[in-house]
This record gives C-alpha cells, sequence and structure tokens, in this order.
C-alpha cells in the first residue's frame, strides 16, 4: 500500500484534499530554494553583470594623484636626528640673527644694509622684507615675530607708492606672501590684504593682449616692454586668489596670457623668447620662471589645466635638445650644464645661477608626470650646481659660471677656460634644487651639501646686523656689498630650514611654491573657473 491511498483511507475526503495540496506545496517550495541556494551560488555571472560591476569600481575609484614625496618609512637613527635638529637649529639662529638687525636698523623698509646698518626701498617700499618673510617665520615657529608683522601688514595701503611698481617683483614677493601666510595662519586679514593688491595691479593688464606692462607708477598709466620671466610668472598668484576670494577675474588674467603665448610663433618649440612687447605680441629668446610655472599651475591644479602641461613637457624636450651640453671638465664628465641661446640661436656657454633651479623643477616633473629620465638630468644637473660652489675660494656659487664648449668632429667637447662671475647675492637656487632633490629621492647627501653652503654662507656673509651678498666669491676675504635680500629670508634660509625638518612639514604632495618660495595648498576641488575653462 502506497503512503498516499493510505493517508486517503484514514482522513475525510476534504482533509484529505488537504493534505495532498500541503504535500505538493512542500515540495516545489523545497525544490525552489534547493535552485536559489544550491545551482545560483555555483553559476557563473551574466556578461551585464560583470560589466555594471566594473562600471561600478571606475566610477567610485579615486582619483590617485602621483606622489612626489619619497617614501620616508625609515626611521632615522639618533645620531642623524640629533645632526639633522642641529642643523635646523643653526639656520633658524641665523634667521633671527638677520630679522633682528632688519627690525632693529630697517623696519618698514624694503630690505637691509647690512654693513651701513640703514633701510632701503628697491620694491614700492611696502615692507618687501616683512612680507617676503611671513611665512618663513611661521614655519619656523617664531609666533612673536608673526604677530608684530602681522600688525605691519594690517595698515599697508597699496595704492600709495611714489616710486614704480615692478609687477613681477610685487606679484612673487608681496602676493605671494599674503596668499600663503593667509593659508598657513587661516587669518582673513592677510586673504584682505591679497585681494587689495591684486585689484591695485589690475590697470597694468589694460592693453590690446592683456599682457601685462611690468612697471606702473600711481596716477601714471602702465608702461615698458618685459621679460618672459616677468609677463608670464603670476598663474599661482593669480589662480589662488580667485580661489579664495571667489573673484573668477583674477584667473581668467592669468589664462589669457598663457593662450596668448602659447599661439605666438616660437622659431624653436617649446622655447619661448626672452623680450615681450605688449601691443603686438613679438619676441626674443629665453625665460626661466615661466617655465617653472608651466609645471607648478598644473600641480596646482590638475588635469583641470591640462594645456600647461603639454607647454611644460614640450620645453623639456626642447631644453633637451638645445641647452644641455656634456661636462666640458675632464675630471667632472658625469656634469651637465645649461647654457643660453642667443637672439639668432647660438649657444652661449653660460649657466646662471637662477638656472639651477632647474633640478629641483625636473625633480617634481618626473614624479607627477612619471617621466624617469627627467630625474636622472635633475640629479646631475643638481651636482653642477653643487661643483659651482666647490670650485671658489669661498665655497659659495657665483650667480654665473661661464664654460667654453667647442663642438668637434667627433662631437665631444673641450674645455678652454672657465671663469666665475663673482657675484653673490644670497641667492637660493641651488639650496631649493638640493631640498627638492632630498624631498624627491630620500638621499641625505643633499642634506650635507646644503649643509657646506649654509656654513660657508655663515662664514663670509655674516656681519654685526644680518648677512650681506659678495662682490667676488673667488677672492679671500671676499668684499661683501651691503645688501641682504628680502628672498634670503623668505627662499635661501626657508628651503635650508625645511631641508633640515620632518619631511611632513610643507610636504611637496600638499604644497606647491611660487617662484619666492612661498608654499601655497593644491587645489584639490576645482572651482568653477577651472570647470569652465578646461
Amino acid at each position: 500500500m502506497n503512503f498516499t491511498k493510505a493517508c486517503t483511507n484514514q482522513f475525510p475526503s476534504r482533509l484529505k484534499n488537504r493534505i495532498i495540496y500541503a504535500i505538493i506545496l512542500v515540495f516545489f517550495l523545497g525544490l525552489l530554494t534547493y535552485q536559489l541556494l544550491v545551482l545560483d551560488f555555483h553559476s557563473e555571472p551574466s556578461v551585464n553583470n560583470v560589466l555594471q560591476d566594473e562600471q561600478k569600481e571606475q566610477t567610485t575609484a579615486p582619483n590617485i594623484t602621483p606622489k612626489i614625496q619619497y617614501d620616508f618609512h625609515l626611521s632615522e637613527t639618533t645620531q642623524e636626528k640629533t645632526i639633522r635638529e642641529q642643523r635646523r637649529e643653526s639656520v633658524k639662529n641665523g634667521f633671527l640673527h638677520a630679522w633682528r638687525g632688519y627690525s632693529k636698523y630697517a623696519w618698514g623698509y624694503d630690505e637691509l644694509r647690512p654693513i651701513s646698518n640703514m633701510g632701503r626701498n628697491k620694491f614700492n617700499g611696502w615692507g618687501a622684507t616683512i612680507v617676503d618673510a611671513l611665512d618663513t617665520m611661521w614655519i619656523m615657529d617664531l609666533k612673536d615675530e608673526f604677530s608684530v608683522s602681522r600688525e605691519f601688514v594690517s595698515k599697508l595701503n597699496f595704492t600709495n607708492s611714489d616710486s614704480e611698481t615692478n609687477l613681477f617683483e610685487t606679484i612673487i614677493r608681496y602676493l605671494g606672501g599674503l596668499l600663503s601666510a593667509f593659508e598657513l595662519s587661516e587669518d582673513p586679514m592677510f586673504l584682505e590684504k591679497a585681494k587689495e593688491l591684486g585689484i591695485a595691479l589690475l590697470p597694468s593688464f589694460n592693453n590690446v593682449t592683456g599682457l601685462p606692462y611690468n612697471n606702473k607708477r600711481i596716477f601714471h598709466p602702465p608702461s615698458g616692454g618685459g621679460l618672459l620671466s616677468e609677463v608670464g610668472t603670476l598663474c599661482l598668484e593669480f589662480t589662488k586668489l580667485a580661489q579664495l576670494t571667489g573673484d573668477d577675474e583674477f584667473f581668467y588674467i592669468a589664462n589669457n596670457i598663457t593662450q596668448v603665448l602659447s599661439n605666438a610663433n616660437k622659431p624653436i618649440p617649446g622655447l619661448y623668447p626672452v623680450k615681450i612687447n605688449q601691443e603686438e605680441v613679438s619676441f626674443g629668446a629665453n625665460g626661466d620662471s615661466f617655465y617653472e610655472y608651466l609645471l607648478k599651475e598644473f600641480i596646482l591644479v590638475g588635469d583641470a589645466l591640462d594645456q600647461y602641461r603639454r607647454m611644460y613637457i614640450e620645453s623639456i624636450e626642447s631644453m633637451y635638445k638645445y641647452l644641455i651640453k656634456e661636462s666640458p671638465i675632464k675630471e667632472r664628465p658625469d656634469l651637465l650644464f645649461l647654457g643660453e641661446l642667443s637672439y639668432n640661436s647660438n649657444f652661449i656657454g653660460k649657466m646662471g645661477h637662477l638656472s639651477c633651479f632647474v633640478p629641483g623643477l625636473l625633480a617634481l616633473g618626473s614624479k607627477i608626470l612619471n617621466r624617469p629620465k627627467d630625474l636622472e638630468i635633475a640629479i646631475k644637473l643638481a651636482e653642477t650646481c653643487y661643483f659651482s660652489n666647490r670650485m671658489t675660494k669661498t665655497g659659495i656659487g657665483a650667480e654665473e659660471v661661464w664654460f667654453n664648449v667647442i663642438e668637434s668632429k667627433n662631437t665631444t667637447n673641450e674645455i678652454h677656460k672657465r671663469l666665475p662671475d663673482g657675484i653673490y647675492r644670497l641667492s637660493p637656487k641651488t639650496i631649493e634644487s638640493l631640498f627638492i632633490l632630498y624631498r624627491t629621492t630620500g638621499d641625505r647627501k643633499y642634506q650635507d651639501q646644503g649643509w657646506e653652503i649654509w656654513q660657508s654662507i655663515e662664514k663670509w656673509c655674516k656681519t654685526t646686523a644680518g648677512y650681506s651678498g659678495l662682490y667676488n666669491v673667488d677672492s679671500i676675504p671676499p668684499t661683501k656689498n651691503d645688501g641682504m635680500e628680502s628672498f634670503f629670508l623668505a627662499e635661501t634660509l626657508k628651503y635650508l630650514y625645511l631641508l633640515f625638518s620632518p619631511p611632513d612639514l610643507i610636504s611637496l604632495d600638499t604644497y606647491v611654491f611660487n617662484t619666492e618660495a612661498h608654499p601655497l595648498l593644491r587645489i584639490t576641488e576645482n572651482p568653477d573657473f577651472l570647470q569652465i575653462k578646461k
């Protein structure tokens, strides 16, 4: 007797039917559950599901910006830390010595004469040294000195200047200093003064092309042609000012300059002539901080302004082809020299100290643009800049080094004569590159090289009131020139201090420096004006 028949014989017909339906329902529910839990578990996902999952991952994955700084995960030894901190303290004491001399003898003037112990005005008479040194004081944790300087800055009147206003120097020293002071301290007064200054400078751009006149006097129309570096070095500061104030006009002014220069005829691709005519855009043949700002504007804003990346790469490739020569010094075949081109594109064997910012620039570009070759060239050029210090009697590099390069039939180079131009203005560019190379490679040799240079500055440039430039770095004792440039406090001492500081202090992954060493926060969320001008 089967189970169903047995059940039907024992129960009334209505109950029998219900039992049968229940058994059938349980059977189908079990089958369905089995398919869901077992069969589907082992089945392959459909193509559509895979595509949807991939698209979801692509849309939710973070936009990873390449790291610039070396991964300093290995801790330094106790001895290494002690040496580093002693060196940093020495630099800080040097700053305090210079600052106290300026405060005592030249307060409110642009710069100190550290031998005659008096002030001088070179940049509008607005206290350039004070504004230029604001962020250095903040970074060195000199809050008392910073507070006194803040009070001075709050009373500045940027519409009152009896002397000509140099647009380039005003932007990199004053505007850059104010913007950096604001971002570090978050004190709104500094942003208010930065906007006041930006508005005061706007008449310099009133011409056919929008390229700025470099000289301006109050109540007089702006005038004067300019160099490429003067006309083309303001996009960082004006972009940052636009972002912080919400006034897009500053960005559009800066971006227009880049567009005009980009569209100009260039005999050599990527190399922009040095002489600028604001009315018709005709040029001569070179430049420095203009090229620096092509890369740094890209670092500041990222892919939103990709044109700057393209222009930078084109310029660097032409620099490799036309301006860099292998070492003519037999005992140092590893060195590379960065020369210049004349108006008719003839090579000139002169490497100025300003060119020593290039190793640091190449190191930044190698990381942010994934160009390993650039780092190799940067290391060699930095060694040349360091060598230019070692080849003088004072151990301090001159503003210019001349080298004669003769191209022979077998394309090798020979040195006939090399003469250092003896002037030194307390310049920072070699130290800037040593700092960036240390932060990008982690090689402590750059700290040692920077320390050597600082020791030479301490020995030969220090006065009772501050530090002075030199007339001839290749004579002992050298004659001092009685000038302490504001960039000595803004750049030279700041880069030295950061060279001996923990690497997370003003990280290159967070900040980008303007050409006067004022750190500006990199923009992580693009404002509307960048999206419009993309």
